[in-house]
């Protein structure tokens, strides 16, 4: 699972040297050579919602999405497993919810082609099933560590 969070941290890093390299170039085209680049906005949306959703899928895995630690910092004092497991399998539904129907809306826009780059949409969208799966499987690496953690001397199960 290290090897994988590592490749997604350098997937990242790339999506967001080429959006950066594709706005630069847009507004370079744009206003030194008055002319458009009919493709860059939409490479350039195409870029921001894979980093998006990637960048999820790395902030879930390093614990730093807001609403986790928030409700975590609530409910899991002094050691109780339950709430913890509880919010992971929350969680869990939504991810795997998030794969079936993110898998039916890129298998019903793969025929349709986008604006300027001809692409099939559901390239864009496949990185809906495919961040969702991955935080899934992440989530339930998490539930197995809950569960098999010990609870703390003196602390209710």
């Amino acid at each position: 699972m290290a090897r994988l969070h590592a490749l997604l941290r350098f997937t990242l890093f790339l999506l967001t040297v080429a959006l950066v390299a594709t706005v630069s170039v847009g507004v370079f085209w744009r206003y030194a050579l008055r002319e458009s680049l009919y493709w860059s906005t939409e490479a350039s949306n195409f870029l921001f919602v894979w980093m998006v959703f990637l960048g999820a899928v790395v902030a879930w895995r390093e614990k730093k999405h807001i609403a986790f630690t928030a409700i975590l910092e609530l409910v899991a004092k002094g050691g109780r497993k339950a709430p913890e497991v509880l919010v992971h399998a929350v969680v869990l539904g939504f991810a795997l919810f998030l794969v079936v129907t993110g898998a039916t809306v890129v298998s019903q826009t793969m025929g349709s082609p986008s604006e300027a780059l001809k692409m099939p949409q559901g390239y864009l969208y496949s990185v809906l099933p495919v961040s969702a799966a991955l935080i899934a499987i992440d989530t339930l690496a998490s539930i197995a560590a809950i569960v098999r953690r010990r609870t703390p001397a003196g602390a209710a199960p």
